[in-house]
């Protein structure tokens, strides 16, 4: 899209004018309800109240209007205007590293200054999220009004060390900053007024709520259709103001889309700073026309967040056929949500508001037992848990936390399944040969893939072949997991794509950081069951040990056991050890809102067999601080 500078200029108030396009029409009242918003927004800007003044810099103003999704600007364009938004919102990112948001730019803020002041090329690019009306001033006109004003820079320079101050936060993830949702439908047989009634009443628990479909805003406007009008018409405008008006009034604004490519539509999609395609789990998995004319649109403009909805009857177990609806359409998220089910509707409100509830739990050996007591205080202290992942041990528990197994069956699953490991072979590769294991995660979990998990899941491998980590989202689960527990030199590593994965425990044993990076996770409860210092040398131990002599030593006539540790125990600790150390320096910057570390020093990392003690420690170690916790936070 041609840049809005390129266009020819526009009258200083005159009508808002469209990147590369001709003016759209504009009754007087519009013309002068846009002025005073422009007025009142330098007024507050500026600190100037001489009306002389601010009639002096309004007449150096041109209008620029952005549709949602359309580029200001972009890094490496000179830098030949700032800006002012008078109504919608911009959003500045580093597409060098993968349009990362440096910062969100709301109605009376400014923006493009600083490569004005620098003289240097824009450094970063700026795109509307929603239909934008902007108040252009050249380079011209705002060097005259730095030199008549003085204090308009000082202010300036506040606007920009606050914004810099804000990047340079230290932050784990950007969290979400949904404002406005559009529903669309995502082919036939999904009940989408149904649905955003649910949803709008969901969403009311976080922040006075809007629910708008095109008749709802004819009534509110008295007209007939104008909810659809084009942007050529007059009542267009009208709309875009009483629409900025319910934003301002309002936490959210949900807009339900028609299941054509209507007027209305449209504009709700562009208005919308995540687009929720909402699709009958039992239907066709093939995009509806909307949805392909909605991908069309978004390849010549920067789309909103999408996520896809696969609606299911209630009572259903696991999802199945995820990944046909993910391969035919492109979503950064998916979630899945029974019909009639308070909970699913709650849970996808928290995670619009970017308030949902992320579980961590790391790896351990036996002492990951524990997280199976932890599930059990987290339940009876009504703690809802909205996205899962975990390391090694914590993968497996977190895999049944995702599939929603109640925390006494999840125990007794493993008390049936992984109360001990012998499955002894030939140590040319490994000490156990894995067969065993894989047929108990098989009977434990099934055939399920990651993405028809009723919970939001993943995992942590460590690639081996390239010395890299590597996150499970999608894909078949017992083979995510079987990766994510492969000790070095206990089980065999996984061949994924013929790079060699072993336990998750070498590079993130305790992925925080994943977890806290999900714009939808609002709080990070983490579950620590390793031992930064253990495995203590016994006063007597050598370092050169014979294995026969040592055996003789345990079975012969004069039986004698030295204390040294085991090559399994020896390999297991030695998969945690460079994970550990570097979460003793990540720690402090992660966003844990409840950290947890189960006591566990006097547990060997291989006691399977003391199952049921282990998982009433982690119980009794952490069901007060979670009670506590969860009722300060529901107080706020």
């Amino acid at each position: 899209m041609t840049p809005p500078h390129a266009a020819s200029a526009a009258d200083p108030i005159g009508e808002p004018r469209d990147a590369g396009s001709t003016a759209h029409a504009m009754s007087d009242s519009h013309r002068e309800f846009w002025r005073a918003q422009l007025v009142s927004h330098l007024s507050g800007l500026f600190a100037a109240t001489d009306p002389a003044a601010l009639a002096e810099i309004e007449a150096d103003a041109e209008w620029v209007s952005l549709a949602g999704g359309a580029t200001l600007f972009r890094r490496g364009e000179p830098g030949d205007a700032a800006y002012i938004v008078i109504s919608g919102r911009m959003r500045v990112v580093d597409d060098s590293a993968r349009d990362r948001t440096l910062s969100e730019i709301g109605a009376g803020e400014t923006l493009g200054e600083m490569a004005l002041l620098s003289g240097e090329s824009r450094s970063a690019t700026a795109y509307a999220v929603r239909d934008s009306l902007l108040a252009r001033f050249s380079a011209e006109a705002f060097n005259r009004l730095v030199e008549r004003h003085p204090r308009v820079l000082r202010r300036i320079a506040g606007f920009l060390v606050e914004r810099l101050r804000r990047q340079g936060a230290p932050t784990v993830g950007e969290k979400s900053g949904v404002n406005t949702v559009a529903i669309v439908p995502a082919g036939d047989g999904a009940d989408i007024p149904g649905f955003s009634r649910s949803l709008a009443g969901a969403l009311a628990a976080h922040g006075a709520t809007l629910h708008l479909d095109a008749r709802r805003v004819d009534e509110a406007l008295g007209r007939d259709g104008i909810a659809g009008s084009a942007a050529h018409d007059a009542g267009s405008l009208r709309v875009v103001q009483w629409l900025n008006e319910q934003e301002l009034a309002h936490r959210f604004v949900l807009y339900e889309c028609e299941p054509e490519a209507s007027g209305w539509t449209e504009r709700a999609v562009r208005q919308a700073d995540h687009v929720v395609f909402v699709a009958d789990a039992s239907s066709p998995p093939e995009p509806s026309g909307l949805e392909r004319r909605l991908a069309e649109r978004w390849r010549d403009s920067r789309a909103p967040t999408r996520s896809l909805v696969l609606l299911h009857p209630a009572g259903r177990g696991t999802p199945q056929g995820t990944a046909a609806f993910l391969a035919a359409r492109e979503v950064d998220r998916h979630y899945h949500v029974q019909i009639g089910a308070t909970g699913d509707f709650s849970r996808l409100a928290r995670y619009l508001a970017g308030a949902g509830i992320g579980l961590v739990l790391g790896g351990g050996g036996a002492r990951g037992r524990a997280h199976l007591g932890v599930l059990r205080a987290l339940t009876e202290a009504g703690v809802p848990v909205d996205w899962v992942g975990g390391t090694s041990i914590g993968a497996l528990i977190a895999a049944l936390v995702a599939q929603r197994v109640p925390p006494d069956e999840a125990l007794a699953g493993c008390r049936m399944h992984f109360a001990a490991i012998r499955d002894p072979t030939l140590p040319l590769v490994s000490l156990l040969a894995g067969r065993r294991i894989r047929a108990h995660l098989d009977h434990a979990l099934g055939a399920v893939a990651i993405e028809d998990l009723p919970l939001p899941f993943f995992c942590v491998s460590t690639n081996l072949s390239r010395a890299t980590p590597t996150l499970h989202e999608r894909g078949p689960l017992v083979q995510a997991i079987r990766a994510s527990i492969s000790v070095p030199g206990i089980l065999p590593p996984v061949s994924l794509d013929r790079d060699l994965h072993v336990d998750g425990g070498l590079v993130n044993n305790l992925p925080i950081d994943v977890m806290a990076a999900k714009p939808e996770v609002g709080a990070v409860l983490a579950v620590d069951v390793s031992e930064e210092i253990e495995m203590r040398a016994a006063p007597n131990l050598k370092s050169e040990l014979s294995g026969w002599r040592l055996l003789w030593q345990w079975i012969g006539p004069r039986a004698s056991r030295t204390e040294v540790p085991t090559s399994m125990t020896l390999l297991a600790r030695s998969s945690l050890v460079a994970s550990i150390h570097s979460a003793r320096e990540r720690r402090a910057a992660e966003a844990a809102g409840l950290y947890l570390r189960i006591p566990v020093a006097d547990l060997r990392l291989l006691a399977f067999e003391r199952i049921d003690e282990i998982a009433a420690r982690g119980y009794e170690s952490t069901r007060e601080r979670i009670r506590a916790w969860w009722a300060g936070r529901s107080a706020s």
